[in-house]
């Protein structure tokens, strides 16, 4: 199995410029790589992706929107992340982290029924590591929101629900070795040197990875 990176974090803090920045690092040592979404990665997880962060569908209950997820998650690993990672790395734009911050405990569901769901229709895949881009919420959604988009839902939320969204992320990053806190205030170059020299150290893949920019 090749290795599954996921970056995390609330509305605009960068996971896609800096997946792109890895994609592009992971392409000078010839490493073969995929850049996916979630929810999303295949087309029919991109429409319930219309379902869950589109700000027309607003009034799901809790538990509808984690099985939305994990109808679409289910897609996405059996087509897509699977099959995929036994000859190409895999770099994703959320995973399990995003639904345990954002549907789990902001709407106070039992941990049990995500993990039930995990192992049934995720066949409990992991990433291998996943990066916390950490930054000031206003900045994010700011970010977020200047970009045209019908994906508002989130960033229309108040901005103490980002706040909590944040902690909630450095909490996990404090239990789980695998969460990596990145600060992602920095400049782009930075954030994506850090991530390089965090993987580098931990020879992720047999070769140095050299920075993009």
């Amino acid at each position: 199995m090749k290795k599954f990176i996921s970056f995390e974090g609330g509305e605009g803090v960068g996971k896609t410029t800096q997946s792109k920045l890895l994609s592009k690092s992971l392409k000078s040592i010839n490493e073969k790589y995929i850049i996916t979404r979630e929810p999303g990665g295949t087309r029919e997880s991109e429409i319930i992706r219309d379902l869950i962060v589109n700000n027309k569908y607003k009034n799901f209950l809790p538990e509808t929107e984690l099985l939305l997820i994990y109808a679409a998650r289910h897609e996405h690993v059996k087509k897509l992340l699977i099959p995929t990672l036994k000859k190409n790395n895999v770099i994703c734009d959320r995973f399990i982290h995003s639904t345990i911050c954002y549907q789990i405990i902001m709407n106070k569901i039992n941990i049990r029924k995500l993990k039930f769901l995990h192992k049934e229709f995720a066949f409990n895949l992991l990433p291998n590591i996943s990066f916390f881009l950490n930054l000031n919420p206003k900045e994010g959604v700011k970010r977020s929101l200047s970009i045209k988009k019908t994906e508002i839902k989130y960033e229309k939320k108040e901005n103490r629900f980002h706040e909590k969204i944040r902690a909630e992320f450095e909490n996990l990053s404090k239990k789980d070795k695998h969460l990596i806190n990145v600060d992602a205030s920095n400049s782009i170059e930075s954030i994506h040197r850090k991530i390089i020299n965090i993987l580098n150290k931990k020879k992720f893949f047999k070769k140095n990875l050299p920075y993009s920019i």
